[in-house]
């Protein structure tokens, strides 16, 4: 039997500027036994993450079990939040510092306009200085560092890439704001939303279950939200609205076909199991 009846994905964006985070947004979904429907040019990430929110209360109040995600990294690599903040990185408290703040880091926040990029450059100068690197991680076009610092990472107690990302090839690390290809602002940005779509169906009794995070096992009735890589599944045109069209019909088509049940369980160590309980990991990577 499927394991989900409704599948949605919403590619993100990394803009500032609200008409190109329309232009870049599109947003996925599917029911079980009919077409994906995508939706591009109407959202800012804000109305994007109303809306999801919005079909996450409708399909549950149908009794309809919601596959979801964005196509942004979850969280940092293992390490990284202890050494920039010294403080807990299980990834509620992680989401949760970075929409209230924590460490002398300000809080992410959109408005007046998005400070993701500031947020970056903070983050490397109080790192660079407390590990004495000299440099810091995070860099990219339009940044501060605006080629790869050669961060000496055999020197930090964390890595460039995640867990899961280190078993594909052709991911980028989130270390990399802007530029192609790079998910670094998509996530810095997107992270505190993932707490207040949390914190909001908590609100309204809607169960959502943040996997890993919350658990591996796709059993239950909790809605599912997981983390999407589109390259996996898109062997087509490349494109915000393909992208978002071949995560959902992909999940459709896995979960019809009873094999969607053994991308939530990937080939790990208790130690790598543990380490992807704190760094998220992709669905579909093995």
């Amino acid at each position: 039997m499927p394991l989900f009846d409704v599948y949605i994905t919403v590619a993100f964006s990394e803009s500032k500027d609200a008409g190109r985070q329309k232009a870049s947004i599109a947003f996925a979904e599917a029911e079980r036994g009919t077409s994906p429907d995508v939706q591009k040019d109407r959202f800012t990430r804000f109305e994007a993450v109303l809306y999801l929110l919005q079909r996450l209360l409708h399909h549950n109040s149908r009794g309809k079990r919601v596959l979801c995600g964005f196509d942004f990294s979850y969280s940092f690599p293992q390490g990284f939040w202890q050494s920039l903040t010294d403080r807990s990185e299980a990834w509620v408290d992680v989401t949760r510092d970075l929409v209230d703040g924590a460490a002398n880091l300000p809080p992410i926040v959109e408005k007046p306009e998005s400070n993701a990029r500031d947020w970056a450059k903070l983050a490397n100068r109080k790192l660079s200085h407390q590990i004495e690197t000299g440099v810091g991680p995070f860099w990219g076009p339009n940044f501060a560092q605006p080629t790869d610092p050669k961060f000496p990472y055999t020197k930090a107690p964390f890595r460039e890439y995640r867990l899961t990302e280190r078993r594909e090839l052709g991911f980028k690390p989130i270390f990399k704001v802007g530029g192609q290809g790079s998910v670094g602002l998509q996530s810095i940005c997107g992270i505190p939303y993932l707490f207040n779509i949390r914190a909001t169906c908590e609100q309204q009794k809607v169960p959502l279950h943040c996997w890993p995070f919350d658990g591996w096992s796709p059993e239950g009735s909790a809605h599912f939200m997981v983390e999407w890589y589109p390259a996996l599944y898109n062997q087509g045109v490349k494109s915000h609205e393909q992208d978002a069209l071949a995560c959902v019909q992909w999940a459709m088509d896995m979960d019809e076909q009873d094999q969607l049940a053994d991308c939530f369980t990937p080939d790990l160590s208790d130690a790598e199991r543990q380490q992807a309980g704190i760094e998220g990991w992709v669905l579909g990577v093995l």
